[in-house]
């Protein structure tokens, strides 16, 4: 009986013992990594699954695909790593609601993840992309819509980091690139959406309704957690990976079955997937024309007559025998 105690023990998260929290008051606890690991498992289920069935589609059918995959697989390294409880920073909070009996200063260190921000610039453009592709937006528009979510993302990665009041001018920009961004997919992408039919129409408005109402919910945990410090970074740790997983995992991954269901052709991607292979048979022809106009224009080579058949005379001889013919009437006349 002993020895299963000790097997358990073992097998256990040791997260948590292995790499200390050193220098911070307020850290996720063996509960807080557990929860981190269940998360990185769901990420890493739908990444998985959906690279399964990536490759069972063709080349040129496979742009929804990607847009799944990325922001799966950029959290899941995220998460693997904050539930390993790494990628992280002891910052000073500039409140002191969260206290503990251990810390020496007051307001103490909160354990700050700016892994997870790292995580949120990689992963946010996705769902950014999926919306604007389903009005098959401008590619500079959709650029510009993307430059807003990494402005909010970036915004509140310093944010977290300062320990002064500044922390929420950062906080207040973070917030206007993302409504600049809802703004721009609401008016410009949604109209475009439209005129693609009725179907197309209703699930953009049902896809970035939700996605928008959640991540909207980003700033007030912001605000009660790395910001106020008012809940314990277990709690930041299940508020933020709720939100993560729905907005970053489970929306991703269920737009692509739905608008794999539309098709390329629906929003004029098929020409663009299609591109790189046409370049390339273009390419092949033109090679090809080249190589067999080399062979028209080249000289053919000389051979000899085959034996028993008349001698074909050059036109070199042709031309001696004409000086010989003007030369014996000169003769003649003479």
């Amino acid at each position: 009986m002993s020895s299963f105690s000790e097997l358990a023990k073992r097998a256990g998260n040791a997260a948590i013992e292995i790499n200390k929290p050193i220098g911070a008051d307020f850290h996720i606890t063996e509960r807080g990594s557990d929860w981190l690991f269940s998360a990185f498992c769901i990420f890493i289920f739908f990444t998985i699954l959906l690279v399964g069935l990536m490759f069972r589609k063709p080349a040129n059918d496979r742009l929804f695909y990607y847009t799944g995959i990325a922001p799966n697989l950029f959290m899941a390294l995220v998460y693997f790593t904050m539930a390993s409880n790494l990628g992280w920073a002891p910052i000073k909070a500039e409140f002191n609601h969260v206290k503990t009996s251990t810390q020496l200063e007051h307001p103490g260190y909160r354990q700050i993840f700016y892994a997870r921000y790292v995580g949120w610039f990689l992963a946010f453009p996705w769902p950014i992309i999926q919306a604007s592709l389903l009005g098959n937006t401008p590619k500079f528009q959709t650029a510009f819509n993307v430059s807003m979510s990494v402005v909010f993302s970036v915004c509140f990665l310093i944010g977290s980091l300062v320990k002064s009041t500044y922390k929420w001018g950062y906080f207040v920009f973070g917030i206007a690139g993302a409504l600049v961004c809802s703004i721009s997919l609401l008016t410009t992408t949604r109209n475009l959406a439209r005129n693609l039919g009725s179907d197309v129409y209703t699930f953009f408005n049902i896809y970035y309704g939700v996605f928008m109402f959640l991540w909207f919910i980003y700033p007030i945990v912001f605000g009660i957690s790395d910001g106020g410090n008012t809940i314990q970074p277990d709690g930041t740790t299940v508020f933020y990976g709720v939100l993560d997983v729905l907005v970053l995992g489970v929306l991703p991954f269920i737009f692509v079955f739905v608008a794999s269901n539309f098709g390329l052709d629906r929003f004029g991607l098929n020409a663009e997937a299609h591109h790189g292979f046409d370049t390339e048979k273009s390419l092949g022809g033109i090679a090809s024309a080249r190589n067999s106009g080399e062979t028209a224009v080249s000289s053919p080579a000389v051979t000899s007559p085959a034996v028993g058949s008349p001698a074909v005379a050059t036109p070199a001889k042709k031309s001696k025998k004409s000086k010989k013919s003007k030369k014996s009437k000169k003769h003649s006349e003479d």
